[in-house]
């Protein structure tokens, strides 16, 4: 069981450049029918300040597409090219910067004709390779590359959302039972004007260089089909200690928790929402469970009763269901890795992780009232401000605020985990994998905490050997916002039905990932080998949850 969820809370380094395979080409082939794999890289840049365009395209080189090699084969003349960049290089995305008619000449050269369509968008920070990285991989671009064209790409889908918020990312899957994953990107008003950016623009080589084919215009939102290898729910890592028991919410409206029932083994004991929730979190930094005098606080709700689901239950979700809180921090702590998986598990089944807002003092009416936060979509706002005195919601501000205090509900208070990370680093390389055998994909999505306050000391740098690292196969973002995951409901004529999800994960350090193996081999350019080269695609062993 240790084993299954180390390997569910890791992806691995990704060491070297790996080798283009061809899919299934043979000679004669209509264009049309190929399905060339797709490719992805990142580079990092330890020194973005210092960093100039020549030494960027330098690392483009490096992603540049392979010569065909089966001869008789069409050319592909449409591709989808998607470039994320940190907010430093976001005036480098515009359609008048040289940026990128020089890196699409560096990834498909001129000696034939290409037409791309480029997805620029600029995000807070690239994805960790590793679950021991609680720190951005550094500041550049993650690239990710199609040989062929998105669908609905250029459709407009602005939907009447607010000028003030920003551009979004949808990472989606096959089928519409699968979790679709949202990610806001970065604000760059001070950049370049733009309250976000995400751009799209069509070129086309015209043997000597790239042209712009179509204008570049401002997208809303982009969606791209990355987690194709993944089921019902993709692999993730929320990393969080919980504070309380799972507990029954007694009495609530919309977000405003008021009582809960504190008994045990069907006792009554009805009491203020944050009665045992400002003990426990007095005892978390008394401790030593954080650094800081405050911490911030989430919920994780349960719709309904979770013991109904217990019979097949395994592992810590079913130990924490069912313990209480002393014998549950000694199953999940902050210096283990039980606690990456079981909050995902519980999502998986319907439940909504939201941040407490605000609770705790008071007297009267409002006493030990606990606010959560009711934004489960981007597309909610959240510029109203309401007022949670009794009496004063009526219906329509019932319906803004939701329904996460549902009378009945289950409610678990949580913190984030403190890992420790030379821990983290020895067990992870206690389990990689020999480079020599395989050649590991990796995209990754992901939540960071805000920098906004942080400041830049150039004195602190460190000089590197290189300030420009490539990492071929690894593709990702992470954003300070949060990821908003949603999944349709489906009723199944055998096993268990397919849940609905709608909820914003905003844990920092939480990850949700794709990863997969391909085997090399030596082969001879024939199309028998190259068949059999194809064949040898294979995802890694999916470890459970729970």
């Amino acid at each position: 069981m240790r084993k299954a969820l180390i390997r569910q809370a890791r992806w691995p380094s990704l060491r070297s450049l790996h080798t283009e395979s061809a899919n299934k080409i043979r000679k004669g082939t209509n264009k049309h029918d190929l399905s060339l794999a797709v490719r992805q890289v990142t580079i990092s840049i330890k020194q973005p300040e210092q960093a100039t365009i020549k030494s960027v395209l330098d690392a483009f080189t490096a992603f540049k597409r392979p010569i065909r090699e089966v001869q008789g084969t069409p050319e592909l003349e449409h591709h989808t090219i998607f470039i994320l960049a940190t907010p430093t290089f976001a005036s480098w995305l515009e359609a008048s910067s040289e940026f990128i008619p020089q890196a699409l000449q560096r990834v498909f050269g001129t000696s034939s004709p290409v037409e791309a369509d480029v997805v620029c968008g600029v995000c807070d920070g690239l994805a960790p390779r590793s679950l021991s990285m609680k720190t951005l991989t550094g500041t550049g671009f993650s690239v990710w590359h199609k040989p062929s064209k998105v669908e609905n790409l250029w459709k407009n889908n602005d939907t009447g959302s607010s000028p003030n918020m920003q551009s979004t990312l949808t990472i989606s899957a096959r089928s519409p039972y699968q979790a679709t994953l949202t990610l806001p990107l970065a604000n760059t008003l001070f950049q370049n004007g733009r309250h976000s950016t995400l751009l799209l623009s069509r070129w086309k080589s015209n043997g000597d260089s790239f042209q712009i084919e179509r204008d570049q215009i401002e997208k809303k939102n982009v969606t791209m089909n990355l987690f194709v290898r993944e089921g019902q729910f993709p692999r993730h890592v929320i990393p969080c200690v919980p504070l309380t028991p799972l507990r029954r919410i007694h009495s609530g409206l919309g977000n405003i928790v008021r009582t809960i029932n504190f008994g045990r083994k069907g006792e009554s004991d009805i009491g203020p929402a944050s009665r045992e929730l400002e003990t426990s979190v007095g005892e978390y930094l008394a401790k030593g469970g954080n650094d800081q005098r405050t911490i911030d606080v989430w919920a994780l709700v349960l719709p309904q009763d979770p013991r109904s689901r217990q019979a097949g239950r395994q592992g810590p979700v079913k130990q924490i269901l069912t313990t209480d809180m002393d014998a549950l921090r000694a199953i999940i702590s902050p210096s283990t890795s039980k606690g990456l998986c079981y909050v995902g598990t519980l999502i998986n089944e319907g439940a909504r992780l939201v941040r407490v807002l605000s609770g705790g003092g008071g007297w009267g009416v409002k006493e030990g009232l606990l606010s959560l936060d009711p934004q489960t979509t981007y597309s909610d706002s959240n510029e109203s401000r309401y007022d949670y005195s009794e009496g004063s919601l009526d219906e329509r501000q019932i319906s803004a605020l939701g329904s996460l205090a549902r009378e009945g509900a289950f409610i678990q208070f949580l913190v984030a985990t403190k890992l420790d990370e030379d821990t983290a680093i020895t067990t992870l390389q206690g389990n990689e994998h020999s480079s020599d055998d395989f050649r590991r994909h990796a995209t990754v999505v992901g939540v960071v905490p805000s920098t906004i306050d942080d400041v830049h000391d150039e004195q602190q740098q460190i000089p590197t050997i290189s300030d420009i690292q490539i990492y071929p196969g690894h593709f990702g973002m992470v954003s300070e916002s949060g990821i908003f995951l949603r999944r349709g409901a489906k009723k199944m004529d055998m096993g268990e039905d397919i849940r609905s999800i709608e909820t914003k994960v905003d844990l920092p350090f939480s990850y949700f990932y794709q990863e997969y193996r391909k085997r090399e081999r030596k082969f001879s350019r024939t199309d028998k080998e190259v068949e059999r080269l194809t064949s040898t695609d294979e995802p890694c062993s999916t470890a459970q949850s729970v």
